[in-house]
């Protein structure tokens, strides 16, 4: 069987603080993302939802995963991302929208 290499790729407020963590990355940030970014997305990417479970919304699509955390409200702290292949550029072009620009970042943590 064959591993697919991915691209992890995260979508967060606008100057939310990053720390990497025992667990992986975490962001902090008082702000939270629309459902109209989340809509975008979805539509944009063409994504199926898969699974909803401890808070966390699953989609996936073409040579991508979408997964949604969600605070303790329902409200969207970010978005991770595992990104296959050309899909990188097609949700980095997404991004560069205004109406996604306008309050999300995207953030690609260095790979080692």
């Amino acid at each position: 069987m064959m591993i697919k290499r991915y691209t992890a790729v995260f979508l967060i407020p606008i100057g939310a603080n990053k720390t990497l963590g025992e667990d992986g990355w975490e962001f902090k940030s008082p702000k939270r993302l629309s459902k109209e970014v989340v809509e975008q997305l979805i539509s944009a990417l063409r994504l199926n939802f898969i699974e909803l479970y401890s808070g966390i919304k699953r989609y996936v699509g073409d040579d991508i995963g979408m997964s949604i955390f969600l605070d303790d409200m329902n409200e969207v702290e970010n978005i991770y991302f595992q990104v296959f292949g050309n899909s990188l550029k097609a949700l980095t072009e997404l991004c560069q929208d205004p109406q996604m620009s306008s309050e999300a970042e995207m953030f690609v943590p260095e790979k080692k």
